[in-house]
């Protein structure tokens, strides 16, 4: 069965890929928790990719400091549908820590190179920061595949909404999300969760039939944003968001991203490791 996939970009402009997402929560639950979950310190690495095409600079997606020069995030955020007219990106922490990309030096911008824009296989991107940059980074996974059932939580920017209502509210806040993996795909190298409702285990297409504390979506805005585990104590990267799937019912969908019984799709980071590896900085 052929499923489409939409890119979780925030549309900003009629000549850029937008493609990003954010959190879409619990229609019995409020906003304010999934906001108090992004603001955690722990997700402090977690930034705002902020395009200029021209008109001054606005949010589009997400990304992830993981080296003190350096940051990770989707492949068709920084893809060249995505650079082709901006005329300014950067990376915006908050409280005025702001990096500025160069995007058009080599090696600067560092898009897998299988990257599929049609099927967003290899869905990565790394890109250097001109100078170390004073946040505390992320640290990456290391251990045994993570197990399917495991409570991921998804942390991003960009379009929220309920349950009921999809991803239909625009907003830059930054918010955070939880869901159980429910399956791999692409040979290991991406996997999905599904948006439960509460009190209809019908739209559960994997894994239980009951959501999780704070369970949700990502949605456009946070492509780009991280997935995280604990691990011995400490918060783990292990994913990067890059897809929704309008699935329910049926596996057909309604029409309405980000809703109940949909998906959402992560890049399974610790695969990328060795390619990630390989590349310097050229500022360096």
């Amino acid at each position: 069965m052929f499923l489409r996939r939409f890119l979780a970009l925030a549309l900003v402009s009629a000549t850029a890929a937008a493609c990003a997402l954010a959190v879409v929560r619990r229609d019995d639950t409020p906003d304010s928790l999934y906001k108090k979950l992004g603001k955690r310190a722990a997700f402090s690495p977690v930034g705002r990719v902020e395009f200029d095409y021209g008109w001054g600079y606005e949010a589009i997606a997400t990304a992830t400091l993981y080296g003190t020069d350096r940051v990770v995030s989707a492949g068709h955020v920084f893809a060249s549908r995505s650079l082709d007219g901006a005329i300014g990106v950067r990376i915006n922490f908050g409280r005025g820590r702001i990096a500025y990309i160069d995007f058009t030096a080599p090696g600067v911008v560092n898009v897998h190179p299988t990257f599929d824009p049609d099927t967003l296989r290899d869905d990565v991107s790394v890109v250097f920061l001109p100078t170390s940059f004073h946040v505390n980074p992320a640290r990456l996974y290391q251990g045994r595949k993570v197990r399917r059932e495991t409570t991921v939580t998804f942390v991003g920017y960009g379009d929220t909404g309920t349950g009921r209502t999809g991803s239909k509210t625009y907003s830059i806040a930054k918010r955070g999300g939880r869901n159980a993996l429910g399956s791999y795909y692409m040979g290991g190298r991406d996997f999905e969760v599904d948006f439960d409702r509460p009190g209809h285990p019908s739209y559960s297409s994997l894994g239980g039939k009951f959501p999780v504390r704070l369970e949700g979506l990502i949605g456009p805005g946070d492509s780009g944003g991280s997935v995280w585990i604990r691990n011995r104590g400490k918060w783990k990267l292990i994913g990067i968001n890059s897809y929704g799937l309008d699935w329910y019912p049926k596996g057909r969908g309604n029409g309405v991203r980000d809703d109940y019984g949909d998906h959402s799709g992560f890049v399974y980071l610790p695969r990328y490791y060795r390619w990630m590896n390989s590349l310097v900085n050229p500022n360096r």
